[in-house]
């Protein structure tokens, strides 16, 4: 027996998909706790080589605050993976022009993470720690679960109403 369809996709975009999306991406599953099930988390690189390990910096920071990036591998954003997705958040909300070419309607589903669920957008991006020291590292994965605050709400949000609306 398959696991039913998700409910909800999440995609994150970064450049490389080796530091900010991946961490995004195990942080907001674990933010969600239960209702992680319902719920297709996924990221992507605007820059990735396809199959590439979560950088060693990334990994260790992930083991220490309890995540699990072992599995991960890099992988270019598609037009594919746009139209699947419910909701997509940039690490740089510079890279919307980039989904906007890939495939116009994904923009009205597109934010920024430092921006999601704000009422003035500031337009900030969560700085790259690639090949930067281990404070930068967890100052990334710190702004990424602040930013997580008010994602995970809308999700769980979103589930529900996908889930009632199923009955």
């Amino acid at each position: 027996m398959s696991a039913p369809d998700p409910l909800f996709r999440v995609l994150f975009v970064c450049t490389g998909n080796t530091c900010r999306s991946p961490l995004a991406e195990v942080a907001l599953k674990r933010a969600l706790g239960a209702a992680a099930a319902k719920v297709a988390v996924s990221s992507a690189g605007t820059a990735a080589f396809d199959g590439a390990p979560a950088s060693g910096p990334s990994l260790e920071l992930a083991r220490a605050a309890g995540l699990d990036l072992s599995g991960h591998r890099s992988r270019r954003l598609t037009r594919e993976m746009l139209a699947a997705a419910d909701l997509v958040l940039l690490m740089d909300p510079r890279d919307r022009a980039l989904v906007r070419s890939l495939d116009g309607e994904a923009v009205a589903r597109t934010h920024g993470l430092a921006d999601f669920g704000r009422d003035r957008p500031t337009g900030d991006a969560i700085p790259d720690p690639y090949g930067g020291s281990a404070e930068a590292y967890e100052e990334c994965l710190r702004r990424i679960e602040l930013h997580l605050e008010r994602v995970a709400p809308h999700v769980r949000a979103a589930i529900e109403e996908r889930s009632f609306g199923a009955r």
